[in-house]
């Protein structure tokens, strides 16, 4: 009887989530009626003492889905990161330190989700997390698993054209020594379909 009982909540359950979920991702703000979106990204690597020459690109294809009946996305990510030599660099004014920012240079693919906490019609605010990849370690990150952190604030227009700003954070979590993390401002561009 018990048995019965849990599964009959079970599935009880899984009808009300299930419609939820399906009239929550149609009102989803990064989407609209659409069900896919590819993105490009870049952006300019930020420390304590201000931005530095190393850049982060990326593309990543999204799905639309939901997260505690909050409109959210579920990203497959594909990112490098490129530096350039700063040593005796007359145009790096930021950073005092001679430092060559190409030893950051790495390639990467990983999974997230974005969660929309705040949004309009075509408006956003997200936060995501996600899980990465890396060919290379280094002495800011030092394991080639590490997390990724996303804020950003974004906008849809009718013609499914997507711009959003945004900060995000890479790091290992504290899983090894090394582990200042890397961080990351610019602009996502991408077209809903």
């Amino acid at each position: 009887m018990k048995t019965k009982l849990c599964l009959l909540a079970l599935i009880t359950n899984s009808l009300i989530a299930e419609s939820t979920i399906a009239d929550t991702a149609s009102n989803n703000p990064m989407f609209g009626d659409k069900k896919s979106q590819v993105m490009l990204h870049g952006g300019m690597s930020f420390r304590s003492k201000g931005f530095e020459k190393l850049y982060f690109g990326g593309i990543s294809y999204s799905q639309p889905d939901t997260f505690f009946r909050l409109p959210a996305r579920n990203n497959l990510e594909l990112g490098v990161f490129r530096g350039k030599n700063s040593k005796n660099d007359p145009t790096n004014k930021s950073f005092k330190d001679d430092v060559d920012l190409s030893q950051y240079d790495l390639n990467m693919f990983g999974i997230s989700k974005d969660v929309a906490l705040l949004s309009g019609t075509n408006a956003y605010l997200t936060l995501g997390l996600g899980a990465y990849i890396k060919d290379n370690d280094t002495n800011r990150i030092g394991s080639k698993f590490t997390f990724g952190e996303r804020l950003a604030v974004g906008y849809r227009f009718n013609n499914g054209v997507v711009l959003e700003l945004y900060a995000r954070h890479f790091s290992n979590g504290s899983l090894t020594k090394e582990n200042s993390g890397q961080n990351f401002a610019g602009l996502s561009a991408g077209y809903t379909f």
